[in-house]
């Protein structure tokens, strides 16, 4: 059943069990508070992972099922069990009034009533949305849709990988298209911007291509960017650039127009994971150093230089970027408390205390934070940044981090 701000939930001391009272309490500043919080799971089935999507929160379970929560309130509307999704099960996509679930080799599709929808038998079944698909060929690569009936992702096929534009209408052969990428595999999702789909694969190129023809759109040479190493990290795109992380321990901001680099960052370290892009961030982990944040727009210092960017700063202890606002950046830590810095200084601000989360969604469209606990408890936590309010309290202000441990580059 949903809460919602009905109770006082304590932070606990690590293996403490958490304390729960049935009075509200004042909210204090600096702190954290759930919004709501929903049991999904059945015991003997564990939370394996989390993803925000759309107006949905979706909580995968090692059975290959999907609690399909409403992101506003908690409620839970369904329970998907998208085939072979013991096997694997990739992020889901919603594409018009549906939602795909890329698992092994098949595109799996229910509405957002959670009713599943088979591929059609018959010639006068309704095919103008998406419906489920079998393939031919191992799905790589998360997938990535262009809203509509679009899906695109890497897939292995005898002699290389190939990106694969689908047509989820289609009621006979899916593929609108392949790409073929010569000897290797494609792990990073692409990324499409209106009409163009970036591609990226685990020897380092790089190209654009068009959605409609599959043709290459950038002059390089063999209309391809190259890295010096490969890229296994999804790839995201926007009007700022297409943001590209590569084992050769390089993050580039490439110009979508022409594929040549508006700047990069040198991490020192492989980066296997894609960034996170906001409006005015680029949130990237580097391995061993933590969540670098890095400035989306133009530096006007000229000490500054905008071709080898620098971040303005790194958090150690941090592993994902969970959601920000105008003043602050939410980022899980290695310890999997949630932790609040400020977004142009990195210093921390408060941190959560409890012992008990296991799971975390990254979320870049406002400031709430969703997170699941080993038990199975699934929260929507929203920041207090100032007192005021009576409300339940989920994790309590704590000390700050030592400075010592946020590496500023200004």
């Amino acid at each position: 059943m949903s809460l919602m701000l009905l109770a006082s939930i304590a932070g606990c001391g690590p293996g403490a069990q958490q304390a729960f009272s049935e009075k509200s309490a004042p909210l204090p500043a600096r702190s954290f508070a759930v919004q709501w919080a929903e049991d999904v799971q059945p015991v003997d089935d564990p939370i394996t992972a989390l993803h925000v999507a759309d107006d949905f929160v979706f909580a995968y379970t090692r059975g290959g099922t999907s609690h399909v929560l409403a992101r506003d309130t908690g409620q839970l509307l369904h329970i998907d069990p998208p085939q072979d999704g013991r096997l694997r099960l990739h992020p889901p996509v919603v594409l018009k009034e549906r939602i795909v679930y890329p698992t092994t080799t098949y595109l799996e599709v229910f509405d957002f009533n959670g009713r599943y929808i088979s591929h059609p038998s018959h010639i006068g079944d309704d095919t103008s949305k998406p419906f489920s698909q079998q393939l031919k060929y191992p799905i790589r690569s998360d997938a990535v849709g262009n809203g509509k009936n679009l899906l695109f992702f890497g897939a292995d096929y005898p002699g290389g990988g190939r990106v694969v534009a689908a047509d989820m209408t289609s009621p006979y052969v899916p593929e609108v298209w392949t790409l073929l990428q010569p000897g290797a595999g494609i792990s990073a999702a692409p990324a499409v911007l209106k009409d163009v789909v970036f591609v990226a694969d685990e020897q380092g190129r790089v190209e654009a291509a068009s959605i409609e023809s599959r043709a290459q759109l950038w002059t390089l040479p063999n209309g391809v960017f190259s890295a010096y190493a490969g890229v296994t990290g999804n790839l995201f795109a926007d009007a700022t650039g297409l943001y590209v992380a590569a084992t050769d321990s390089k993050l580039y901001c490439i110009k979508t127009n022409d594929g040549r680099i508006k700047w990069q960052y040198n991490s020192g370290a492989p980066l296997h994971r894609g960034p996170t892009v906001t409006t005015d961030t680029v949130y990237q982990y580097v391995p061993g150093a933590g969540i670098a944040a890095l400035d989306k727009a133009e530096s006007t210092d000229p000490q500054r230089p905008n071709y080898l960017r620098q971040p303005r700063w790194i958090v150690g202890s941090a592993r994902q970027f969970l959601a920000q606002d105008e003043q602050n950046a939410y980022l899980r830590t290695s310890n999997n408390t949630i932790l609040a810095v400020n977004k142009q200084t990195g210093q921390t601000e408060f941190e959560s205390k409890r012992s008990d989360l296991a799971h975390f969604a990254t979320n870049t469209k406002d400031a709430m934070i969703y997170c699941a606990t080993s038990g199975g408890r699934v929260f929507a936590v929203k920041p207090v940044l100032h007192a005021g309010g009576v409300g339940q309290i989920v994790f309590a202000p704590l000390v700050p981090r030592a400075r010592e441990q946020v590496v500023s580059a200004r």
